[in-house]
């Protein structure tokens, strides 16, 4: 069946001649640790993410309808136009450079097919390639070039989240083979690959091996087939690696990483309060930084795009909720993680700045953006103005990233990477097997480099000298 429905579909893809609007962002490429624009400039974006779907939506462009059809199509692409205008408004101090669009399952699945087991984003159960390649051309698209005419790049992740189980040679491997494997005959979407990039999945938790077996090599040869499928296609664009544990757990692909003809990924990681060992009751930003490398030690080798964090304090009005690990989350103001600014977002920021080769996305347009207000009036204004009446307006993730967005956005373009803004103190040098060197000269082979900076943070990093 996915043979039959790939080759009529992606034959069309291929045949349908593209004149849409033109972007004049510099495409951007993998470079070791690095996203890079033409000039090997280091480039780290910065943005949200959002998803074509009148409940998410929030009923802002529809009212509650029972499906989704063709007539819905443009007053969609209207509301992503404005939404694309507010987070780019640079004059109301917004300054997003990514768009992580999610190619939202209502619009793919097949209403008439039926629903085979418990509903849910994960089930995949009533897909239909049909509908993927109807939208894609009617829907999706042109999103994404109105987002690219916006000056803002562009992420696009498949229908869904991941069941909870998955192995390699599953039903949902083949899934995930199918729908990338029709995208990226798209002659639009190779037209834009320096601009637009793809996260091959959203949230595994766990990957068995094809026994239904732990293994180290799971995640490799659960995601090497799908890269395979859009490299065979001649996508050239960046693709973005998804982990294990709601994407949080990175430490077996550098042992066994991804093969890419390319060499043209980097690693899409998820982050939130309570994760990495840090919350508003342990934000040590040393011991953050340490957790991350811990969970995602390709950090050292290739580019890192945070495509979910959010947070906001607590709100003593609100109710609380279970989040992914079944633990308790204390209520607040909107998103899906509990913190504060002061506490764990500034942790956050020192795990971003020490590394420097880490983009994000807010999980959502409303974790940044008040967009009911800005429907209203105009006006671009950070979201979570309830927040006001507690004094916690700054504790949130709009607020806090408005000013962060800006400073990352002018000092990149000043040419100011954030490592800068420190100073190094010391600098010492071991063996791989943790023996001090006094001297490196004639040093040949790996060597681990500590580094002190200024913040009494420090970093370790793997060196090859020759």
């Amino acid at each position: 069946m996915y043979k039959t429905f790939f080759l009529t579909i992606t034959s069309l893809l291929a045949s349908v001649s593209m004149s849409f609007a033109q972007t004049t962002l510099p495409p951007l490429k993998v470079s070791g640790r690095n996203l890079v624009d033409d000039n090997g400039q280091a480039v780290v974006l910065h943005g949200v993410m959002d998803t074509p779907n009148r409940y998410f939506n929030s009923w802002r462009w529809q009212g509650w309808k029972s499906s989704y059809g063709l007539e819905d199509v443009d007053p969609c692409i209207e509301y992503f136009e404005k939404i694309f205008t507010a987070i780019t408004d640079h004059e109301q101090g917004a300054y997003c450079t990514v768009f992580r669009l999610h190619l939202d399952p209502c619009w793919t699945n097949d209403p008439n097919k039926p629903l085979i087991g418990e509903g849910g984003e994960n089930n995949i159960s009533q897909f239909s390639a049909s509908r993927l390649t109807t939208y894609w051309l009617k829907l999706y698209s042109k999103i994404m070039e109105s987002a690219l005419a916006h000056g803002l790049y562009v992420i696009l992740r498949p229908p869904g989240v991941c069941p909870h189980d998955i192995k390699v040679g599953d039903e949902y491997q083949l899934y995930l083979q199918n729908v990338w494997g029709t995208l990226t005959q798209s002659k639009l979407l190779k037209k834009y690959a320096g601009q637009v990039s793809i996260e091959l999945a959203n949230e595994p938790v766990n990957i068995k091996d094809a026994n239904g077996k732990d293994s180290q090599t799971a995640m490799r040869d659960f995601f090497q087939p799908v890269v395979d499928v859009i490299r065979n296609n001649g996508f050239t664009g960046i693709l973005w690696i998804p982990g294990t544990g709601w994407q949080s757990q990175y430490a077996p692909y550098a042992k066994y990483p991804i093969t890419d003809p390319l060499d043209n990924y980097g690693y899409a990681v998820h982050v939130y309060p309570g994760w990495y060992g840090a919350s508003d009751k342990s934000y040590d930003h040393q011991a953050f930084i340490d957790q991350f490398h811990a969970q995602v030690p390709v950090v050292d080798t290739k580019p890192i795009m945070v495509t979910e964090i959010d947070w906001s304090p607590e709100n003593p009005d609100g109710e609380g909720k279970y989040n992914e690990w079944g633990e308790w989350v204390l209520p607040n103001y909107g998103t899906w993680g509990t913190a504060s600014t002061s506490k764990w977002g500034n942790a956050w920021k020192a795990v971003h700045d020490h590394y420097a080769n880490i983009g994000m996305t807010l999980t959502s347009t409303d974790d940044l953006v008040d967009i009911d207000e800005y429907l209203s009036t105009g006006v671009v204004r950070p979201n979570f103005t309830a927040a006001k009446s507690k004094g916690l307006y700054k504790e949130c993730c709009a607020y806090t990233c408005f000013k962060w967005y800006e400073e990352f956005y002018k000092g990149e373009a000043a040419g100011i990477r954030q490592t800068e803004l420190r100073d190094v103190v010391s600098e010492k040098y071991f063996s791989i097997d943790g023996i001090p060197l006094n001297s490196t000269s004639g040093y040949n082979g790996l060597r681990i480099c500590v580094r002190t900076y200024s913040d009494n943070t420090t970093s370790k990093r793997i060196e090859v000298t020759r």
